[in-house]
């Protein structure tokens, strides 16, 4: 099975980084990915405020226990979302993950869903998902169908990587002020 530890390691000490709070960035303030716009029940935000000020800021923060205060928060948020746990491949789970964390979580679970609805030869080998991007048990049901159909995992991930990469360039071409994210968005693929 997947271990949402790696995961975390992956994805989001080393891709994700540790703070940023671009004024271009509509996201704002983030650490460790969590967006204060979006996260602001996250504990993590208490420590960083008692920073604000201090000489050194933001270099300062702690970040390791930042970081552990970060793992649960996207264990339930990201991971446990999609059902990761239960997936037979690590590397369509941390896909599946690093959307979700870069895009928000519908997202990874609704390329997911896309991908293997035109994976499916027609519907020989699974009936369509409805792409709601909320990967539960018909989504896992399809990807161990694919994965038995197929054998690997190669093409699934393919077609998310397209999917991602046209959302990137998307969100570059409707908002100037985001072509400055575009080259690190698509390290993330």
């Amino acid at each position: 099975m997947t271990d949402f530890n790696q995961a975390f390691q992956k994805v989001i000490v080393e891709m994700e980084g540790k703070y940023s709070n671009d004024a271009s960035d509509p996201g704002g303030e983030t650490v460790w990915g969590l967006i204060r716009s979006d996260d602001s029940d996250w504990p993590g935000w208490k420590i960083v405020d008692q920073y604000k000020g201090k000489s050194g800021y933001p270099n300062n923060l702690p970040f390791d226990q930042l970081a552990d205060l970060a793992k649960p928060y996207w264990k339930k948020k990201a991971w446990d979302y999609a059902l990761l746990d239960q997936y037979p491949d690590q590397e369509l789970a941390e896909k599946v993950f690093r959307i979700g964390v870069n895009m928000g979580k519908y997202w990874g679970g609704a390329f997911l869903q896309r991908s293997l609805n035109v994976l499916n030869r027609r519907g020989k080998d699974y009936p369509d998902l409805k792409v709601d991007g909320q990967p539960g048990a018909k989504t896992l049901a399809a990807v161990n169908a694919y994965l038995s159909t197929n054998g690997n995992v190669s093409n699934l991930i393919k077609g998310m990587d397209g999917l991602q990469t046209a959302r990137y360039i998307a969100l570059g071409e409707g908002n100037e002020k985001l072509e400055d994210f575009e080259n690190g968005w698509l390290n993330t693929i």
